[in-house]
């Protein structure tokens, strides 16, 4: 099973209208990324929804051709086993757990975000999740302004009573990353931090690189 480590790059266009899915998620792995999710919460986005993320997920992993990856789908527990994604994340309101690991099998990837709080994190550990997403970190447009912020001191605590690899996201940046580096984390997820920048594969490659401390 691939390693959750480093920078975990989340493809999600309702922050860059100026880019595909596909598009965004090339950039992203000319810029040396290795952990790719995507995202289409946002119905829409780009006209991305249902069975278009098929076409979608096909697209992108006709890529692993050229790059070395690990791909993720975001909640279509569907679509990440029809195309043979590696994995797939789900949170609290999204096909839990224990029944992705049923319907996927021992060997594919399973995350789960946990944004309320410590103990769902090690709950989803107990039921067979592969890592743990947690945040937001820091104030984040991509929650919006009711989403719970756990700030530093309570990812260093997941951090110490989890022991699957722990992912940092939400709010995360190039003047804070420091502190969630030192935090004990094993990976960290972003999205705005990466789809907004002017140029997306030299952003890309700056956090690639930052991330290599892990």
């Amino acid at each position: 099973m691939p390693e959750i480590k480093g920078l975990y790059a989340i493809v999600d266009t309702t922050f860059s209208p100026r880019y595909s899915h596909v598009e965004l998620a090339y950039l992203i792995l000319l810029g040396g990324c290795k952990i790719l999710q995507l995202r289409a919460k946002d119905p829409n986005a780009k006209g991305l929804w249902s069975n278009n993320v098929f076409d979608v997920a096909y697209k992108i992993l006709e890529f692993k051709k050229k790059f070395e990856f690990t791909f993720i789908i975001n909640d279509y527990v569907d679509v990440a086993g029809e195309v043979g994604a590696d994995g797939v994340h789900v949170g609290p309101n999204d096909t839990s757990v224990a029944e992705a690991r049923q319907r996927l099998g021992k060997d594919f990837i399973i995350g789960y975000s946990s944004s309320s709080g410590i103990d769902l994190g090690m709950a989803a550990e107990r039921h067979g999740a592969d890592y743990i997403a947690f945040g937001a970190i820091f104030p984040t447009k991509a929650k919006g302004p009711n989403h719970p912020v756990q700030g530093i001191a309570r990812l260093e605590d997941i951090c110490r009573k989890i022991k699957k690899p722990v992912v940092a996201i939400g709010g995360i940046n190039r003047a804070n990353i420091d502190s969630v580096i030192r935090s004990g984390v094993s990976s960290i997820a972003m999205i705005r931090g990466i789809t907004e920048a002017k140029d997306i594969v030299s952003e890309t490659r700056w956090y690639v690189e930052k991330c290599q401390q892990f």
